[in-house]
């Protein structure tokens, strides 16, 4: 009897993985402060997202032929310090979000990927941020309304990837046409929104994560175990979904507005 798994097997587990890894990140980059947050606390949610990370590190398949700036090798995505970090009481996770991020809009590392445009005009940002929203539409979702986000959060994106990869899984669990049809959709959303609003942008607010929790007096575990497991997970995402590296490491940019001193600039 061979001893080979069959490839649909391989491909589930991968699945089942992704869909772990991705939603233990997603809340771990959430508020702490938010109602949903109380998920990631659940011991046995922690253990499988650990699994999960230690079977992604170990795939093969994970491996992309070149590292983007900002991204760390695959084989190196492990979630311990980040459940580590989980053991700190909610009060400390929260004023350690709000010590990293502020209340309003981080200038040193913003969760939101407009901020890393090049382009700084509110038009173009605004049509950055309605092509995210139409991604979420076309698949049904919306973001949470517990907490204020923005659609263009890194929790709110990576929580969208880990809704896809989970409508693959379901769809490659059945049999059919039509099932196979639904599988390749979703698998080209993912590599979709993956190409337009993840790949590009979240290496440089990893970087920007780990600078910023550096430059404190104390470092903050949870945001700190947060940037090098998105630095890892980015481009073994790349390599599953065939996504080019990009070539650049985008900074972090103010609005237009900003730019000019804001509602004190206008002439009104």
């Amino acid at each position: 009897m061979s001893t080979t798994a069959p490839i649909h097997d391989v491909r589930m587990d991968r699945l089942l993985a992704r869909e772990h890894v991705l939603r233990m990140l997603a809340l771990a980059a959430s508020d702490p402060a938010a109602e949903r947050f109380a998920l990631i606390l659940d011991t046995e949610f922690q253990e499988l997202a650990c699994a999960a990370a230690r079977h992604l590190a170990g795939d093969p398949a994970a491996r992309p032929a070149l590292l983007a700036p900002g991204e760390q090798a695959p084989e190196g995505l492990d979630l311990t310090a980040l459940v580590e970090a989980l053991r700190e009481p909610r009060q400390k996770l929260v004023k350690d979000h709000t010590r990293v991020f502020g209340l309003v809009v981080s200038k040193e590392c913003p969760p939101y990927e407009v901020q890393y445009c090049p382009q700084t005009f509110s038009v173009y940002r605004s049509q950055r941020m309605a092509d995210i929203a139409g991604f979420y539409r076309a698949f049904g979702v919306a973001a949470g309304r517990d907490v204020p986000e923005r659609v263009d959060h890194i929790a709110c994106e990576l929580e969208f990837l880990a809704w896809l990869v989970a409508k693959e899984r379901y769809a490659r669990s059945h049999e059919g046409e039509k099932w196979t049809e639904r599988a390749e959709i979703c698998r080209d959303a993912q590599c979709g929104f993956l190409t337009e609003h993840l790949a590009w942008w979240v290496p440089a607010f990893a970087q920007a994560l780990h600078d910023r929790t550096r430059a404190l007096e104390s470092l903050p575990p949870l945001p700190a175990a947060l940037a090098p497991a998105l630095a890892a997970l980015i481009p073994a995402e790349r390599s599953w979904l065939g996504v080019e590296p990009p070539n650049l490491l985008v900074q972090p940019r103010p609005d237009e507005d900003d730019v000019e001193g804001g509602c004190a600039a206008c002439p009104s």
